[in-house]
């Protein structure tokens, strides 16, 4: 079963790149159209700073989705998109973004 699979992965990729190479070498692009991704954040203080800083890496459902993290946890992840991702956050909107994301999307832990 592991063969097929991967035989059939690289089966696929070879078409794609054949695709890829045919169209450049024809001087058109090959481009993909994804459907827009609409994502409400709760009402609160602090929605429209997580939506400036957030949004600039991934999509804001990755917020909504989150399992209700404590406060420490929001701070981790906060930290984290900061510190391990790059994140261009300035330290005066960390605290704004934390206690948005608490008030939002945590169950008073």
């Amino acid at each position: 079963m592991k063969k097929i699979f991967i035989i059939s992965l690289i089966l696929i990729m070879s078409a794609v790149f054949i695709a890829a190479r045919y169209s450049y070498s024809q001087g058109t692009k090959l481009t993909i159209d994804l459907p827009e991704i609409k994502v409400e954040l709760k009402n609160a203080s602090g929605v429209e700073t997580v939506k400036h800083h957030c949004s600039v890496c991934h999509s804001l459902d990755y917020i909504t989705m989150q399992p209700n993290p404590s406060r420490i946890q929001w701070e981790n992840t906060v930290n984290k998109m900061i510190k391990t991702f790059g994140a261009d956050i300035p330290d005066k909107d960390v605290p704004t973004i934390i206690n948005y994301l608490v008030t939002a999307y945590s169950k008073g832990k």
